[in-house]
């Protein structure tokens, strides 16, 4: 080996270009990976150490494809070929085997198979292990920590599309091969017997551990189909049971829960169930299945296309009053399941203890599934053992539960009376914004575990894949309104065909618990059939804007402008990580929006998303390294193609050829947002000045005037430090606010009416147009085009409420205003109460958003 220089390069690559040191390690990367057969990761560890180059994986598996390298036999491959081996030695024949002519020694497979087999057998148990390769069984890559119970959330059927991986390998115990002669009576010999138990234990071992796809390894399909229709009916169960926690049915059985109404079909579709044009109803949403495939010829059951019209919550201010004690009522003999407000409320405990309770006992019981115990392929008495001997893990599970299922009250129990639990591999904020739901909580659940974990938001804020919190409301964005995959967003998601939280809809049109949901299970689809999906909606904009300000808007919260874990690229080239910003993922998510979204998308959510995040401290300035040419697919150029942009020069610069293909509405959208960003790029460059008062703001008590009058020699050190412009500046309504928006009137207008909007208007029957009359973008955009004029009904006449400077509403509960706080009078056409859902407006925030931070830390 050539000895370094002090740079830490051999003198054979010194000065050499990056892209031509390949051809130079090409001899030595094809000995070390096909001939020597090492992995790709010691392989580029071994590179880095020896010859000083240092290159992301992505780069040598582009290099390795460029130079059409192959392993000589896949690790999959292996497993296939050992199982023939082993089935002709049992018949007495000998086997060779043979690639391309020539012979492979059989010795390697062999050692290959033993290797895998002492892995699983030397497995300890231990309940509260890390489930290291969950995603093999539920076909998620976990968003937010790994768990044993909560990952699975799929039947069989559905399970195998919603991954690209197949799950039909050899068992890693298949070398252990006992030939025991039948008893005379024709039942099992004792040995057999004994052989079935401790596989069973062995399995349940596997289990605990969280090795599920070794799990799988070990059965056979009958037996697979058996463990995970098992797994998804204690998954309902748990939901089921959290989320009506205190009330109805205290145990939800089998029979209450109607598994056999739902039968579990195995031939399934391999196609996306997210295909755009492909309804749900038709033949044409199953194809043939796959030849290694179990053939079910049972017919698909009817699916029921939910309602395209949303639901809503309206958030209200609480009215004090002093309680009167009243005699408890009787529940009822009866009561109609079917009918949840006829449900009771259970008299006497039913905290959170009880609720971790009901989950072990019902394991133990197996009184939530039709699947016998002795169907299992697997020692349930033992997991039993190992979740009560588990305490911290189940109580894990269930706050998990009790967060999917948005059930405030028992998600409050769980964490007042476990306040030393660790949350750190839950990642709760993440989970709670996968199962958003705006329809009857909005940002409730989010603002619960701020209130009571206020320094988990800070710790817990980039999850184990790096994806921020905003990151994980982008993707719920994509989510509900696009036909977009996951690997769109991350190319670890790329085996996956669903994102996590599908079957919980934003907008209140279905639940995981729906029937429609049920329903597409058991005919063997995944994900959300894309018919189904609709724009970009004022319940689900209300939601994610509800929900960034809870995130952002305490002044202990954090850094808004942390970078995206979202569309991370590398350069083939020059090996850069192109990481981009908030503001640019945003810009990103409404590509996708005007791509792959729903018939009349006009991007008043991105709009809103925008103004929102700008009002909470994200700055338009900041560049990124950005590439257009991979984030759109094309990662094979000959050259760097990436540059330094800010968010308003990445909007500018989207391809003409994609822009030719949006609609009018969607280019009106796009070039409101672009006016919005250079606006705001001015306000965050401008000297601090004298602030011009509008109308409105004349109609005050107070005089703007003491408002923004600052020198650059009066701003505080931080604040030179921290920003190389003036902003934010102060709040003239509320000291705890900042201004983002500086002097621009547009800005703080049109935030305001954006939030009015949303507090005020939905579509009320089909054919109602997605916006209100009083919030134009047509007219809007003519405004900003002609001389920034906010050219829409809900500034030009005067309908709204006097606002402050920061866009906010004097008197508003921070990041969450009421239409009382908005609207000058009542002009709301939200009157159909059987869509709502009422909510008190979280006052709390008043004193516990700008306590100082040590006094978090102390509590």
């Amino acid at each position: 080996m050539e000895p370094l220089d002090p740079q830490g390069l051999p003198p054979s690559l010194l000065g050499v270009p990056f892209d031509q040191k390949w051809e130079i390690l090409k001899p030595t990367i094809e000995r070390l990976y096909i001939q020597e057969n090492w992995k790709l990761s010691k392989v580029i560890e071994t590179i880095k150490d020896q010859h000083g180059f240092d290159a992301a994986e992505s780069q040598y598996k582009y290099q390795t494809k460029k130079w059409k390298l192959k392993k000589n036999i896949s690790t999959p491959k292996k497993a296939e070929l050992y199982q023939v081996i082993q089935k002709r030695a049992e018949l007495g024949k000998s086997s060779v085997v043979t690639r391309g002519g020539q012979n492979v020694d059989t010795k390697n497979l062999r050692r290959y198979l033993k290797a895998e087999a002492r892995k699983a057998i030397t497995l300890q148990p231990a309940a509260g292990g890390t489930v290291g390769d969950a995603s093999s069984f539920s076909g998620n890559i976990t968003q937010f920590g790994n768990r044993i119970f909560m990952n699975w959330n799929m039947p069989y059927g559905a399970m195998r599309p919603s991954t690209t991986r197949a799950v039909d390998h050899v068992s890693p115990l298949s070398d252990i091969v006992v030939a025991t002669p039948p008893s005379p009576d024709g039942a099992p010999s004792p040995t057999a017997v004994a052989v079935r138990a401790m596989t069973a234990i062995d399995r349940a071992r596997l289990f605990v551990e969280g090795k599920h796809n070794n799990l799988l390894k070990s059965m056979d399909n009958q037996q697979r189909v058996n463990m995970s229709t098992w797994m998804y009916q204690f998954w309902l169960f748990s939901f089921k049971t959290a989320k009506n926690w205190g009330r109805g049915p205290k145990d939800w059985t089998a029979d209450i829960l109607g598994f056999s109404d739902y039968h579990q079909r195995t031939t399934i579709s391999i196609s996306s169930p997210s295909t755009p044009g492909v309804n749900v109803d038709s033949p044409a949403s199953r194809s043939t299945p796959r030849e290694d495939e179990m053939i079910d010829c049972t017919p698909a059951l009817d699916v029921k296309r939910p309602s395209s019209l949303c639901r809503w919550s309206i958030h209200y201010q609480p009215i004090g009053y002093v309680s009167l004690p009243s005699s408890p009522r009787s529940p009822p003999e009866s009561f109609d399941l079917n009918n949840e407000q006829s449900w009771p409320t259970w008299p006497g405990s039913s905290g959170s203890k009880e609720f971790t309770e009901k989950l072990s006992d019902s394991l133990e019981s197996n009184n939530f599934s039709n699947v016998r115990v002795d169907d299992l392929p697997i020692a349930v008495n033992h997991i039993v053992k190992a979740t009560r001997g588990s305490r911290n893990e189940l109580l894990e599970e269930a706050l998990g539960f009790s967060i999917m299922s948005r059930n405030i009250e028992l998600m409050q129990d769980l964490l007042e009376k476990n306040k030393g639990l660790d949350l750190s591999g839950l990642y709760p904020f993440h989970l709670a914004v996968s199962y958003l739901d705006g329809s009857k909580k909005c940002c409730q659940v989010l603002d619960i575990l701020e209130l009571i974990r206020p320094i988990s938001l800070r710790k817990l804020y980039v999850n184990d894949l790096g994806h921020t919190l905003l990151d994980q409301l982008m993707i719920a964005i994509l989510k509900a309104h696009t036909s977009c995959l996951p690997s769109v967003v991350d190319d670890i998601f790329k085996k996956q065909k669903r994102f996590e939280g599908e079957d919980v809809d934003i907008c209140g049109r279905w639940d995981a618990d729906s029937d429609c949901i049920r329903t597409l299970l058991a005919n063997g689809t995944s994900g959300i059939p894309f018919e189904w999906k609709h724009m970009f909606c004022h319940t689900s904009v209300q939601t994610i804007c509800h929900c960034i300000g809870t995130v952002f808007g305490p002044h202990w919260g954090p850094d808004i402008n942390t970078p995206s874990g979202l569309f991370l690229k590398r350069c083939l080239h020059c090996g850069l990580k192109l990481q981009l910003l908030p503001l640019h993922t945003l810009m990103l998510i409404g590509l996708h929006l005007s791509l792959s979204g729903c018939r009349n998308e006009n991007l008043f959510g991105i709009l809103a998303c925008l103004l929102c995040l700008l009002r909470n401290g994200a700055n338009p300035l900041l560049k990124a390294n950005i590439s257009l040419h991979v984030l759109l697919g094309n990662e094979e150029v000959n050259e760097c193609s990436h540059e330094e942009l800010d968010p308003a020069e990445l909007a500018e610069r989207v391809p003409a050829s994609l822009t030719a293909t949006w609609s009018r509405e969607i280019g009106t959208g796009w070039q409101v947002i672009r006016h919005i960003l250079r606006q705001s790029q001015a306000e965050w460059k401008a000297k601090p000045s004298r602030r011009r008062t509008t109308s409105m703001e004349r109609e005050r008590d107070y005089d703007f005037d003491t408002f923004i009058e600052r020198s650059e020699d009066e701003m505080s050190i931080d604040e030179e430090a921290s920003h190389d412009t003036h902003l934010p500046l102060g709040c003239p309504e509320n000291s705890d606010h900042k201004n983002f928006f500086g002097n621009s009137e547009v800005l703080a207008s049109l935030w305001a009416a954006v939030q009015t909007e949303f507090l005020t208007y939905r579509r009320l029957e089909e054919g109602d147009e997605w916006i209100s009359q009083n919030f134009n973008m047509n007219t809007l955009n003519e405004g900003l085009n002609s001389g920034s004029k906010v050219a829409i009904s809900l500034v030009q006449k005067e309908i709204m409420k006097s606002l402050c400077v920061c866009g906010e509403f004097p008197g508003a509960v921070p990041a969450c205003p009421i239409i009382e706080d908005a609207a000058a009078y009542y002009f709301s056409n939200l009157e159909d109460w059987n869509r709502t859902t009422f909510i008190p407006a979280p006052e709390e925030r008043w004193d516990f958003w700008y306590l100082d931070r040590d006094c978090l830390i102390c509590q």
